[in-house]
Parts: structure tokens; sequence; C-alpha cells
């Protein structure tokens, strides 16, 4: 986009520019880590290696945005991915803990896999981000 200016208001309107590239980089990246957030309850959803009677647990699993709070560096939203009502049952199955006898009971990862998933989407959710914002501006 060729925008022609006058050279006295040449610092305006890099700034405007600037200020419409970054509303829009925002909005690009909150709707990717919205997307990455919901990915990752659905694929924590499935289950895990574990052995589930009543399938409670795996449907637990949700998506909530943290209180309209922003990261202070990027300012974009911060979402959380946690299980509802079976939340005590998350480090039990992850770490393992010791059983009712006394033996050990061995652990279950499923979240940590899912973390490391959700990490690699969201980085290249706001790749593709910065690049559509590009290309708006």
């Amino acid at each position: 986009m060729v925008v022609k200016v006058d050279y006295n208001s040449l610092s305006e309107e890099i700034q405007k520019q600037l200020q419409t590239f970054g509303t829009a980089l925002n909005r690009e990246i909150n709707e990717g880590l919205k997307e990455v957030a919901e990915q990752t309850a659905a694929t924590l959803r499935q289950g895990g290696p574990y052995n589930e009677r009543s399938g409670k647990y795996t449907r637990d699993w949700d998506v909530k945005l943290r209180n309209r709070s922003y990261s202070s560096v990027t300012m974009t939203e911060e979402y959380t991915v946690y299980n509802k009502k079976n939340y005590q049952l998350t480090h039990l199955l992850e770490k393992g803990h010791v059983s009712r006898n006394g033996s050990r009971v061995r652990p279950f990862e499923h979240i940590k896999p899912a973390e490391e998933l959700a990490e690699q989407m969201a980085i290249s959710e706001v790749n593709k981000a910065v690049r559509r914002a590009a290309g708006e501006a």
C-alpha cells in the first residue's frame, strides 16, 4: 500500500501505520492462541495412557480466559487449560503417587506431551499471525 504524505506529517503517518499493524497483529495472535488452547483441551479429552473407569476425568477438560489478563510484554490474552471437576487427579496421574498399601503407582504422563504440542502450535500460530498482519498493513 502506497501512501503519499507531506514530509511534515511523515511521523504521524508512520505512527498511524504502526498502530494499525499492531492492532491487526494482536487480534490475529489472540485468535490463534484461543484456537491452540481449545485444541489442547480436545487432545486431553481424548484420554491418555491411563485406564479410566468412569470417563469423567477426560470429559472435564476445559479452557478459560484468565480474567481478561494480558501478558505484560506482548499484550496478548492468556488462556488456561484445566480440569473442571477432577483437578486433584491431574498431579497424581501425571507424577505418580503412593497407594494405600504403600506401593508406588506409576506416573501416566499425558499433560506434558499436550503442553509441548501446544507450545509448538502457539509458536506456529504467532508466525502465521505475523505473516497475515503484515499482509493486511
